[in-house]
């Protein structure tokens, strides 16, 4: 049974619809640049709360949805109704130079049957940008998370009676200088992963510290501005992959280097499309020689198409190499190529639509993994402070390995609060 929250939920889009009717004619000059999820909609964009030079934006939401399959099993399916209760601050500098940014968020995940599945998560983090001069400009942010592994996630453990926890801390600092045309940046990332012992199904404890990892990344990318609009650049990228090797829970040795160069461009064709894409070559080269090198192609894509003024597709790619803890595999290969369709088939009525592809190739052992994903959602724009959102979610795993195959369908409603 859905619980009293979702009854609350809809008493709360009552009193928020009340206000006045959400589909009475903008006044507001309709401005069709951009994306159509993302372009302001003056009427329904929360004005924030102004602070001196900053502005604040608070956020909170409750969810009801329906999960027939938590556990992503094969067979013997469990379902569940999930509340989801969620609460998020931004605080944004307005600044002429420079920026700093700040931001916060928690959310609690409340199973009405399957309680030991309730998870809450939280995070806070910061980022800013150092306009040296016109052409130089330093950047950079951290963070800090406690997160859940999803119970789909290729590395959760099969015997584990409820989802993995882990903290990830992360850094990042650019440098990025212009000479006329040329464009220059020098970047490093920083990556510590920290997971969490859980309990095991039937009693006992499974180690998760052979989890355990540091991971950094540098990176240079030199390019040109072929136009004002366009920038084609080549760039190279090392990294280093290091797990903590403390006996007696890490038996095998998984520290790992790679590299990846690329060709791409980042650009914007008039009203027409904006985005990037760039494609080249990947490989990541284990300490254990008893690990084959993962390589291969190494592309990605991000691009807009606007389709019409009230139509934006949404084109993604991925490869990169992941991280297992599979017995055998040094790592994999992961693939994903996707597309999303927003709609705005009102001023406040926002349609989506979207299905993507992943195949996850192992290296070293005999197992390839195929996930379709799709999805179809609308959000209602109540007015400024409230959106009421509808989704369904669909995903599909093939596996060669027995019992990692699933099939899950999910539908929730979310009402969002802002301010």
């Amino acid at each position: 049974m859905p619980s009293v929250i979702s009854k609350a939920l809809i008493a709360a889009l009552v009193l928020a619809g009340s206000s006045g009717s959400a589909f009475a004619a903008d006044p507001e000059t309709t401005d069709l640049r951009g994306s159509v999820a993302e372009r302001p909609r003056p009427s329904y964009d929360a004005v924030g709360i102004r602070a001196g030079a900053f502005m604040i934006l608070p956020q909170a939401s409750v969810s009801e949805k329906y999960n027939d399959n938590i556990y992503a099993t094969d067979t013997n399916e469990t379902d569940d109704f999930i509340t989801t209760l969620g609460a998020s601050i931004a605080v944004n500098s307005g600044w002429s130079r420079h920026a700093l940014n700040l931001n916060a968020g928690v959310s609690k995940d409340i199973y009405a049957d399957n309680t030991g599945e309730n998870r809450l998560d939280w995070n806070v983090g910061a980022n800013g940008r150092l306009d040296v001069t016109r052409d130089t400009r330093l950047s950079g942010g951290a963070s800090y998370a406690q997160l859940h592994e999803d119970r789909g996630d290729p590395n959760s453990p099969a015997a584990a009676a409820e989802p993995t926890e882990y903290d990830l801390l992360s850094a990042n600092a650019a440098f990025d200088q212009r000479f006329n045309r040329l464009t220059a940046r020098v970047s490093g990332g920083y990556e510590n992963y920290d997971y969490k012992d859980v309990a095991a199904t039937g009693g006992g404890i499974i180690d998760q510290d052979d989890r355990d990892r540091v991971q950094y990344e540098e990176a240079l990318r030199l390019g040109y501005d072929v136009s004002p609009d366009t920038n084609v650049y080549v760039q190279g990228t090392l990294n280093q992959r290091d797990y903590d090797l403390s006996p007696p829970a890490v038996l095998t040795n998984r520290n790992s280097d790679g590299y990846a160069v690329a060709v791409g461009s980042d650009f914007r064709l008039s009203s027409l499309a904006q985005g990037g894409i760039f494609v080249g070559y990947q490989s990541q080269s284990y300490d254990n020689s008893a690990f084959s090198d993962v390589s291969g192609l190494s592309y990605g894509a991000d691009v807009e198409w606007y389709m019409t003024p009230l139509t934006t597709v949404t084109f993604n790619a991925a490869a990169t190499v992941e991280e297992t803890t599979s017995v055998g595999a040094s790592g994999y290969l992961s693939q994903t190529v996707g597309i999303r369709v927003d709609h705005e088939l009102l001023r406040n009525v926002l349609l989506n639509g979207r299905v993507s592809y992943s195949n996850d190739d192992y290296e070293g052992i005999n197992r390839t993994d195929d996930i379709i994903r799709a999805g179809l959602g609308v959000d209602y724009l109540v007015n400024r402070n409230f959106t009421l959102s509808l989704g369904y979610d669909f995903a599909n795993k093939d596996s060669d390995v027995a019992g990692v195959d699933y099939t899950r369908n999910q539908i929730g409603l979310t009402l969002t609060g802002k301010l």
